[in-house]
């Protein structure tokens, strides 16, 4: 039996993570101060964030476009 590989995270900082969601690191600090944003991880009192979880917090965040709003940006092109 093979053994199990374990997928270890890959754990960013404050400072990183704000960086890769295009953000600066005290909207990172005040979204974990509000509940929301991306889950982090607090060891000893530093905080990581998982890269893994913070694409899929972008994925989970991606808006695709309605076909209303494609009408409304055509109709303001047009203008």
């Amino acid at each position: 039996m093979a053994a199990k590989e374990i997928a270890f995270p890959q754990l960013l900082n404050t400072r990183e993570a704000a960086k890769l969601l295009g953000r600066s690191p005290a909207t990172l600090k005040r979204w974990r101060h509000e509940g929301v944003g991306p889950d982090w991880i607090e060891i000893e009192k530093r905080v990581s964030y998982d890269r893994e979880v913070l694409l899929k917090f972008i994925q989970q965040h991606t808006k695709k476009p309605s076909v209303r709003a494609s009408a409304e940006e055509y109709s303001r092109e047009a203008i």
